[in-house]
């Protein structure tokens, strides 16, 4: 599947949370902070305005994290949103915390409080300054967006600066050396991220994408939909797509709804 296939490993790089729900927030902010705690990293969490902060507290001590001692060694810090985001860039954030001795540093924000103090331009010139920390340093970043208000737009921007490292209910991407990986399930009600994950993917350039379908458990008629969709102009212009090791249940879908004979599509039994 991924390049790293650890334990934890899936809250490393520059990962978007889609979450539906506050749960489901709460229990993926906790694994990636304890992920991060755990490997002697610096955390670096910011909120809006209100405290609520609070509650990561009480979850981390609930599951065994000494915040107090991880607030006085420095390895946990709470930022205001100014101090998160300063004029300077978050270079300056980056090479605070290395500085401090700490292997590794990783940042979390919630893009409504982020936009309260930025505008959405201002807001994707960040994410993408993030990508390039996450890719040539040693930083991870966790980007929240609640789901129901992910559509659009919005969505695509998103997908686009994160597309190995979406975190959906159902859908998960991972990085692949000549494409991606996914894992989960793919259908109507999130069919619209696997889209976009499709159109990033195949906007790098290259005349070959791979889709590692190893850990895909279910696809529908609408993921099957947005496939030929959201690869059709990539496959006009001569792309090829290449849906890796699917399983049984998958592959015998796609083959129902003739994916498998779009042209420029390949159904391959293993890795290439």
């Amino acid at each position: 599947m991924g390049e790293d296939s650890s334990p934890g490993s899936e809250w490393d790089g520059h990962v978007l949370l889609l979450h539906a729900s506050e749960s489901e927030r709460l229990s993926s902010l906790t694994a990636w902070a304890r992920r991060g705690l755990d490997r002697g990293e610096k955390v670096i969490y910011t909120e809006g305005p209100g405290g609520q902060h609070q509650w990561l507290y009480r979850v981390l001590d609930v599951h065994g994290v000494d915040v107090a001692e991880a607030m006085r060694d420095g390895r946990l810090e709470i930022l205001p949103l100014a101090e998160f985001y300063p004029p300077d860039g978050q270079d300056r954030v980056i090479d605070r915390a290395l500085a401090e001795g700490f292997p590794a540093v990783r940042m979390s924000a919630e893009v409504t409080a982020a936009l309260t103090v930025l505008s959405p331009e201002q807001y994707l010139d960040i994410e993408r300054n993030t990508d390039r920390l996450c890719r040539t340093r040693p930083v991870s970043a966790m980007c929240r967006y609640a789901r129901p208000d992910s559509i659009g737009t919005r969505l695509r921007d998103s997908v686009t600066v994160h597309v190995t490292g979406v975190r959906e209910s159902q859908l998960r991407t991972h990085p692949l050396r000549d494409g991606v990986a996914l894992s989960g399930e793919v259908d109507l009600s999130n069919a619209d991220v696997f889209a976009e994950v499709l159109r990033a993917a195949v906007s790098t350039g290259s005349d070959v994408l791979c889709l590692d379908l190893a850990m895909l458990h279910f696809v529908d008629a609408a993921a099957c939909r947005q496939l030929v969709e959201a690869t059709g102009d990539f496959r006009d212009s001569g792309g090829r797509v290449l849906l890796v090791a699917a399983q049984p249940g998958v592959k015998r879908t796609m083959r129902l709804l003739g994916v498998h004979e779009l042209p420029g599509v390949t159904i391959v039994g293993g890795r290439p």
